[in-house]
């Protein structure tokens, strides 16, 4: 079995484009899909139809991150916080109805038996849970493409398509090929044109919101540098410091201004 794996695509619609024709010729036999494919970037809805393309065309396991989650919980009326607002509310507005029902319908983790009894668990954060015979545990989240062995187990995080923070710049994903007398883990950096993202992200709302979350993610875009997770730091040190119990829009500008250097 040849697995491509997919995950944190985060409405970057060109990028999985560019990652779909990279497979195209590899004979792939099913794809995982490991969640967080909305938010930040303004083509959430055009992602889910590239999603659900492909799935028709290659057997498919989907599960959900937590921004789907958030998309979910925003739609039944939770409040979030400055810097997450716009972002989430932009999104949910992006989607239809179709979309919505789509992202209610995901599994939050799966599992694939192989030939040998063994099974891969999936799931859009790591865990450390003892699963029956696992040989394999599949997640995202971190961004960061990395492979590693614990307790037996076989760990594979693919790293982000949308936008990585492992300081390595493109659009990344993983092949996981299991045969009766070998394994191969390989991973793909696909480069493209990223000023194509950049100039949609700054035609969006998400770009031209109060909070400049669209500068921190065009920021993280260009170097695979984590600087939203920067600036919520940066934000954070700045309310302990002058004991500010509620939340400050000028606190977090500040913040950006000191991660950003503008």
């Amino acid at each position: 079995m040849k697995f491509v794996i997919f995950s944190d695509i985060h409405g970057n619609a060109l990028a999985l484009k560019e990652c779909i024709k990279e497979i195209e010729q590899m004979n792939i036999d099913a794809i995982i899909w490991c969640g967080d494919y909305i938010t930040d970037f303004p083509e959430s809805h055009e992602v889910i139809q590239l999603i659900q393309h492909y799935s028709n065309k290659i057997k498919s396991y989907i599960i959900s991150g937590n921004r789907e989650q958030n998309i979910i919980d925003y739609a039944n009326g939770k409040q979030y916080n400055i810097r997450q607002r716009k972002n989430i509310e932009y999104t949910y507005k992006s989607l239809t109805e179709e979309d919505i029902k789509w992202i209610k319908s995901l599994p939050e983790t799966v599992e694939i038996d192989l030939d040998n009894n063994k099974k891969i668990f999936v799931s859009h954060k790591c865990t450390y849970d003892n699963i029956d015979n696992c040989q394999y545990k599949i997640f995202g989240h971190s961004h960061k493409q990395c492979n590693f062995v614990r307790d037996g187990v076989k760990y594979i995080n693919p790293g982000s398509v949308g936008i990585s923070t492992d300081e390595n710049i493109g659009a990344q994903f993983d092949i996981l090929e299991i045969t009766d007398t070998y394994e191969k883990i390989e991973q793909y950096v696909v480069k493209y044109n990223i000023e194509e993202t950049i100039e949609n992200l700054k035609h969006s709302a998400i770009y031209n919101d109060e909070v400049k979350w669209g500068n921190l993610l065009e920021k993280e875009l260009r170097t695979g540098i984590d600087y939203p997770q920067k600036c919520i730091a940066e934000y954070d040190k700045i309310r302990n410091e002058h004991h500010l119990a509620e939340e400050s829009l000028e606190a977090w500008n500040v913040a950006v201004k000191n991660v950003l250097g503008q």
